[in-house]
């Protein structure tokens, strides 16, 4: 049973204490310091509010109220003690010696007001866990970075790159360096964390009180010197907010603020009705599929595609569109169709595996649902703010890739034909070769049936990826398949000499590629299942993200790349 009377101090408010301020005959200092911003009523029961009780509760921490320089704030502090060390047990049974050896975590916040706004300090290794996750604002600290860091001095770089791994990459530079030597793409990335030194023009106390600027890092939260003086730390906190609210981003980094997760909260709840919403719908125009990260190699070796919500009967398909996820959901009631992705997966089946590679189902979503002249994003089961300026410099990017001539050539795709019977049309033309459904196996992928090298092989054996895709789709599929098919070819031995006696096979000896083949162009061929063409306006905004960034991808392995639209 719980301590009631440790549950009653966490909850009852007490007689505010006042912090004991500093003597005034010493230099000020100041702390480096993780600071938090939480949306949560910036009054004491606002604080109150933002607490982790649980968490509290199950550590015993203790819970004060304070006055800092007449602001409301708790202080929380505690201990989290440990017997014995997790690597105790390994020791002893490597060894033969018995090890106890224990250790405590202590862990502190102060939850403040500072005008109309609430701040979480965290300190020690459990101090951020001290208030609500929830109310966390995700993106204060990048907010205030892009807004103070100088861009010549990054030290640091959190990226995540949307592409068919997901891939999160970490760039450090000890002395710090200009942006643009970390080669940020200035779309298909999220800076998700940035390190660098102040600008000089800084009011912050930290500029003031230290010989060299200091140094920061925004993410999620905000790591920064803060003054140890009551008054000057709230000086400080007020400096960090009027920059947020009223300063612009610098120049060189304000392609980050263009892409941002959305907190959960309100406006989640709201885009997430949205989505329940489409996908009740036939046949929505704003919702597609997206290949999971990670999962690009084993889509590549699939044998089927194997969707499960419970309440249905599971459903084994060759291909996963949008339209088999509908079937199985949007007779639910309205508020239960996501929940019923959440709970459901999408699996790939691949021969000799022991079960399909599952992923929770609404995980392959992919949704745009316009706001103002922004986009809202849902990938990977988060939402995502795309601002406008990266919408033109990205339909920019991509309408240059698919208004360059192509050097192969491919039928019109008449919507009553399907993909297999497409693909043997257009191997009908003199020099191409219909290499669909036909696997390579190599020592890295030995998994089910291998990996498709590509669908056609054209004239001057360019590999040819063909797709009919939903006006939705991001067709991440697609390129993933080209991605890699290519390095494969490129980096196997054992994949070049299969894929040459695939091909001498398939072609009943009238066609031969050499044993040491390498791929020296890959073209995209893409037709909409709408019989629209093919523009930045037809397509998903992260189909073209993913374009892009396959096309530059391959371009890095010397692998010329086209896009070509097929006519309906």
């Amino acid at each position: 049973m719980e301590d009631t009377p440790r549950l009653q101090q966490l909850m009852l408010p007490f007689a505010p204490r006042q912090a004991t301020p500093k003597t005034t005959d010493r230099a000020a200092e100041v702390h480096r310091t993780t600071v938090y911003r939480l949306a949560t009523p910036a009054n004491r029961n606002g604080l109150q509010q933002a607490l982790n009780r649980d968490y509290l509760a199950e550590k015993s921490f203790v819970v004060e109220d304070v006055t800092i320089a007449g602001s409301p704030a708790l202080l929380v502090h505690g201990v989290v003690p440990r017997e014995t060390a997790e690597w105790c047990g390994v020791v002893g049974g490597l060894t033969g010696v018995e090890v106890a050896i224990g250790y405590s975590n202590a862990g502190g916040a102060i939850l403040l007001v500072v005008d109309d706004t609430v701040y979480g300090l965290a300190y020690g290794h459990v101090g951020r866990h001290l208030f609500r996750a929830d109310l966390v604002e995700l993106g204060f600290g990048i907010h205030f970075a892009i807004r103070s860091i100088d861009p010549g001095t990054v030290k640091a770089l959190q990226r995540r790159i949307f592409d068919a791994n997901g891939r999160v990459d970490h760039n450090t530079v000890l002395g710090g360096q200009p942006i643009r030597a970390f080669s940020v793409e200035a779309w298909g990335e999220i800076i998700g964390q940035i390190k660098g030194a102040l600008a000089n023009d800084s009011a912050l106390s930290a500029s003031r009180l230290r010989r060299r600027l200091p140094t920061i890092t925004g993410g999620v939260s905000l790591q920064v010197p803060l003054n140890t003086d009551p008054a000057g730390m709230l000086a400080d906190l007020r400096e960090i907010g009027r920059i947020c609210a009223t300063a612009s981003p610098a120049p060189e980094l304000e392609f980050i603020a263009q892409v941002q997760p959305v907190r959960p909260g309100p406006r989640t709840e709201r885009l997430d009705q949205a989505l329940d919403e489409l996908l009740g719908q036939d046949d929505p125009a704003q919702l597609g599929l997206s290949l999971p990260s990670g999962q690009a190699e084993y889509a590549a070796s699939a044998n089927a595609f194997r969707v499960a919500v419970p309440g249905f009967r599971p459903v084994s398909v060759d291909d996963v569109e949008l339209g088999d996820v509908l079937r199985v959901v949007r007779t639910r009631g309205d508020g239960k169709r996501l929940h019923a992705l959440k709970t459901g997966t999408i699996g790939i089946e691949i021969d000799g595996a022991a079960g399909p590679v599952e992923v929770p189902a609404h995980k392959w979503l992919a949704a745009e649902i316009p706001s103002g002249a922004a986009r809202m994003i849902y990938l990977e089961g988060q939402w995502y703010e795309i601002g406008e300026r990266y919408l033109d410099f990205l339909h920019t990017v991509i309408n240059t890739l698919l208004t360059t001539p192509s050097t192969v050539t491919l039928p019109a795709w008449s919507p009553s034909i399907h993909e297999e019977s497409y693909n043997k049309l257009a191997a009908a033309q003199a020099g191409y070769l219909c290499l669909d459904q036909k696997f390579v196996k190599s020592k890295l992928h030995r998994r089910g049936q291998g990996f498709e090298a590509c669908d056609l092989l054209g004239p001057n054996n360019e590999l040819i990826h063909v797709k009919r895709a939903d006006r939705s789709s991001l067709l991440s599929h697609l390129f993933a398949q080209g991605i890699v098919s290519a390095e494969a070819l490129q980096e196997e031995p054992s994949a070049r000499e299969r894929f040459a006696e695939r091909v001498h096979a398939v072609s009943g000896g009238r066609r031969s590629v050499p044993l040491n083949f390498t791929p020296k162009k890959v073209v995209y061929a893409i037709a909409l299942k709408s019989g629209e063409p093919v523009t930045p306006k037809t397509l998903f905004t992260f189909a073209q993200v993913a374009m892009y960034r396959a096309v530059r991808h391959l371009r890095a392995a010397n692998i010329e790349v086209e896009i070509v639209a097929i006519s309906g």
